[in-house]
């Protein structure tokens, strides 16, 4: 179950008017929710923490609409246009999310 709704990532790709990519569009949903929880070494229960307990924080959020959107306007892995992306625009995102090193526990004999 997506942490973010369907609605939003069709009105972030303006597939709003229509029903008929609901399926794909959930799927990348759900990849993307994925990735970014991988991209910040953490599980989608911690970044829920660092937000409001049942969403990522905003910068994660909108991380997540840009790489389902990326994904749903480019379906293929190469393009015969050139593509650029957009500077640090993930990373910008991501980056202050990203746990470094693991929690180290440690217990006394």
């Amino acid at each position: 179950m997506s942490v973010m709704s369907l609605e939003l990532l069709k009105k972030h790709v303006r597939a709003d008017e229509f029903a008929t990519d609901d399926e794909y569009l959930q799927y990348l949903l759900d990849t993307a929710e994925e990735y970014v929880a991988t991209a910040t070494n953490r599980t989608a229960e911690e970044l829920k923490a660092l937000g409001d307990g049942t969403q990522y924080p905003l910068m994660l959020q909108h991380a997540v609409l840009l790489i389902a959107g990326h994904w749903y306007n480019q379906r293929e892995s190469v393009s015969a246009v050139q593509m650029y992306e957009a500077p640090d625009a993930l990373q910008a995102l991501v980056k202050p999310f990203r746990k470094l090193v693991d929690d180290i526990i440690t217990t006394t004999v």
